[in-house]
């Protein structure tokens, strides 16, 4: 015997269903952002040492933007380490020209050259920072 549902009860399961996608998708964090621990002095005066800075993972990368990233095969210096620079130029080949601001002291892409896609793990641009409270 197959039981028969009142329609109030699929009212009640729709609109059940819309309040759980409304609160699902407005006050769930947003994972498309992640925040990273700066170290060093390399992109002074931009950012200080152990700054925090909001990373978007889906924003596309342009010049002038600070990207954080993981340097996988051509710095020798810091083997798998992350990092952050700013993007000075993207060339044909989609490989970035990355620098530091404080040039002075910053390992960079004058050391290591471009970085193509297989170089590098991008884990996004910087949209916000957190100053360090020292």
């Amino acid at each position: 015997m197959q039981e028969k549902f009142s329609k109030e009860f699929y009212v009640i399961m729709l609109i059940t269903s819309i309040a759980f996608l409304y609160i699902i998708f407005n006050f769930l964090p947003d994972t498309t952002e992640t925040i990273f621990i700066g170290e060093g002095s390399s992109m002074e005066p931009t950012l200080q040492d152990e700054d925090e800075v909001v990373v978007n993972s889906e924003r596309k990368p342009q010049a002038g933007d600070i990207l954080v990233f993981k340097c996988k095969t051509k710095c020798k210096e810091f083997p798998g380490e992350i990092m952050t620079k700013r993007l000075a130029q993207i060339d044909e080949n989609n490989c970035y020209w990355l620098l530091g601001d404080n040039q002075e002291v910053s390992y960079d892409s004058r050391i290591f050259g471009k970085l193509c896609p297989q170089d590098l793990e991008v884990y996004g641009v910087v949209t916000d920072v957190i100053r360090n409270k020292k």
